[in-house]
């Protein structure tokens, strides 16, 4: 890894910061390709950064980005639970992926370590694991972000195929310190540890901290194989399991009755029809929680076994999730 020439697109977000701090203390030359108006906080205290200013739908930006780079960790996308218009989703998680990778290929880049999501996989039948090949099976529930990063990873798999050095990640639920946005993901930490979930329904999720997902994004460029995608997730946990944890660590001594699926999905949609009239994004969208309904748990053996990851225990992560939320008065 030591002066390997690397950019990192969406390198100032949540995720993408952790793998730039990665790549960092692993000796990497890292360039960050930001949005020209996009806050740097989340990089504080990473020394000898070189920050390009661009937007992946941009071609132009893209071929300036790439350019005497050996490997692109494409990371740029809109992770978003509910948008009132997801076309702008659709074309930075689309055609800024095609932009990229197409730059990447034009530049004779060595590899290119793309970032899906497990919400780009199927999700497996109720008492199983999926893995990398679970077949896509979400066509019914209308929630974009999925959509697009189903379709983006197909895309970055098809240059794959035409014959660049492709390698695909699939985070689970990623969270933990530094999520300044917050992603949904870190506001669903926020809400519960605030009393502000009151109740829980069947359902649930495939979790990792974010520290452990940006190591396997380092691994996957050093061990992986071209073409093959690789699981970064670590706890499968039910709706109840998953507040219990939060509200036991945030200290709110909170218990959580649960409410049956059509109950639960009829309130989250009034609150969510509320909030949208009032023009505020909803809590929590009624297209994630239909897609959490069946759980999205997952096998992440293969990215053990090939390539070395661990994963930290989730009261750690949530531990130091709650600390960095209270240390910047979000929570």
């Amino acid at each position: 890894m030591k002066d390997t020439r690397v950019l990192v697109t969406g390198g100032a977000g949540f995720l993408g910061a952790a793998v730039v701090r990665e790549l960092r203390e692993a000796g990497a030359e890292v360039r960050v390709l930001a949005r020209a108006s996009e806050a740097l906080d989340n990089l504080d205290g990473i020394g000898n950064l070189e920050i390009v200013r661009g937007d992946v739908r941009s071609p132009e930006d893209c071929a300036r980005a790439v350019a005497d780079r050996d490997a692109v960790f494409h990371l740029a996308a809109i992770y978003r639970d509910y948008m009132a218009d997801p076309s702008p989703m659709y074309e930075v998680n689309l055609r800024g992926t095609f932009n990229m990778l197409e730059a990447a290929r034009r530049a004779e880049v060595q590899t290119v370590v793309y970032t899906a999501s497990i919400v780009a996989l199927g999700r497996p039948p109720v008492g199983k694991l999926g893995d990398e090949r679970s077949a896509y099976n979400a066509w019914d529930v209308d929630f974009p972000y999925s959509r697009s990063k189903h379709l983006s990873m197909w895309l970055a798999e098809d240059f794959a195929r035409w014959g660049l050095d492709v390698r695909v990640v699939c985070p689970g639920m990623v969270f933990g310190p530094g999520d300044i946005g917050p992603t949904p993901s870190g506001q669903l930490v926020i809400n519960v540890a605030r009393g502000e979930t009151p109740a829980y329904t069947d359902g649930g999720c495939s979790y990792v901290d974010v520290r452990d997902v940006a190591r396997v994004h380092r691994l996957v460029l050093e061990r992986g194989a071209p073409g093959e995608r690789y699981l970064a997730t670590a706890h499968n946990l039910s709706n109840k399991d998953f507040f219990q944890t939060i509200a036991r660590i945030a200290g709110t001594g909170q218990r959580f009755p649960w409410i049956p699926t059509r109950v639960a999905r009829g309130y989250i949609r009034l609150l969510a029809a509320i909030a949208i009239r009032r023009g505020q994004d909803p809590l929590l969208s009624p297209a994630m929680f239909d897609y959490s309904c069946r759980p999205p748990y997952f096998d992440n053996r293969r990215s053990i076994e090939e390539l070395g990851a661990s994963y930290r225990p989730i009261e750690e992560t949530i531990e130091d999730a709650i600390a960095y939320f209270r240390g910047r008065g979000m929570l």
